[in-house]
């Protein structure tokens, strides 16, 4: 009967925010979370990869359903913020790939503070308080096909982002005006005003004269990449061209020179969680050493919890090289400038048409 009332003395507590020292524990959390047997998690990356990983952590922790849905940036935003004030509570875990709007919500007191058992190996840049974790960090690259891209365009195109406005170019690639963090990373970075000599509004014009393809879902810049109908994406990043890679698609990636490098994909778990305990166990495991080793292998994206020996399958091959110079985003001109910044990347690349 006592271990029966402080079983749900610990879920009382739980739900309403309060979480008893030794329910933290992982085998604590274990026990409840099977009673609840599943998390509803609501992701931004590309759902193979995604999938893969909660896959590995249902192995590990048998009788704990993830279950996916893939809503990407501000969308995902503006569903959790409909479920919420319906009071239809869906989501358990939110992985948002905008910063302000994970950003906004902590704010606004609908995301949970949990401190994970790794909170001091997350360097301070990648965490949001107690409130959200950065799972990995976006590089952003440009994505191109092995078969239609010769090895000089190749090095040509690691150079610069300006090599993109080489004529040969013209009419070779694509691009998107979806609100994500990584589609916005670069375009952020052209807009800012130390590189209003090198790049500028000016460069963006010069970029829809070189006709790029357009698409509204970021992920399929890649795909129509891959299936050989551009023969790069100047709207790629690491982690999504690595999942990709892992199944044998034909392409590659590199890292002009400067690459926006920023935590992305932010992990918050709702403050209305229908599954609160196993929602807590699944971000300790990925926000730990065996999570972040399974993401690096399974969506190859680079980690962020310090310590973890590099688990990325492709940083061996010859082909790979890391990024030379990276570029740090401003997270106060992103949160000011965001919208009125991809509003103009949209009507260049609609003039692009």
């Amino acid at each position: 009967m006592i271990s029966r009332v402080l079983r749900w003395a610990a879920v009382a507590a739980v739900c309403l925010g309060i979480v008893p020292a030794w329910a933290q524990t992982d085998a604590g959390l274990y026990e409840a979370a099977k009673k609840e047997g599943t998390v509803v998690w609501y992701v931004g990356g590309p759902l193979e990869g995604m999938n893969a990983i909660a896959g590995q952590f249902q192995k590990e922790f048998p009788g704990v359903k993830i279950e996916t849905m893939r809503l990407v940036g501000i969308a995902q935003y503006q569903r959790f913020m409909d479920e919420t004030g319906a009071k239809k509570y869906i989501a358990d875990l939110l992985q948002n790939t905008d910063y302000p709007s994970i950003s906004q919500l902590a704010e606004d007191g609908h995301i949970a503070a949990w401190k994970v058992p790794t909170f001091d190996r997350i360097p301070p840049q990648f965490r949001l308080k107690e409130f959200a974790y950065a799972q990995y960090a976006s590089t952003n690259g440009i994505v191109y096909n092995v078969n239609k891209v010769t090895p000089d365009e190749v090095k040509l195109l690691e150079s610069d982002w300006a090599a993109i406005l080489d004529p040969r170019f013209k009419g070779r690639f694509s691009a998107s005006p979806m609100k994500c963090g990584v589609c916005y990373a670069p375009v952020h970075m052209f807009m800012d005003p130390k590189f209003k000599d090198r790049y500028g509004a000016a460069f963006i014009d010069k970029i829809a004269a070189q006709k790029p393809a357009s698409y509204s879902e970021v992920l399929v810049t890649i795909d129509r990449v891959i299936a050989g109908e551009q023969d790069f994406t100047i709207s790629g990043w690491e982690a999504a061209a690595a999942v990709k890679l892992l199944d044998g698609a034909p392409i590659r990636w590199v890292f002009p020179k400067p690459t926006p490098e920023f935590g992305n994909s932010w992990l918050g778990i709702s403050k209305y969680a229908p599954h609160p305990n196993a929602t807590r166990l699944f971000m300790n495991w990925l926000m730990g050493d065996a999570g972040q080793i399974a993401m690096e292998k399974l969506y190859g994206s680079k980690g962020t919890l310090s310590g973890v020996p590099e688990q990325r399958p492709y940083v061996n091959d010859a082909w790979y090289h890391a990024p030379v110079e990276y570029y740090a985003v401003d997270w106060k001109r992103w949160d000011e400038n965001y919208h009125k910044d991809m509003d103009l990347w949209a009507a260049a690349l609609k003039r692009a048409k």
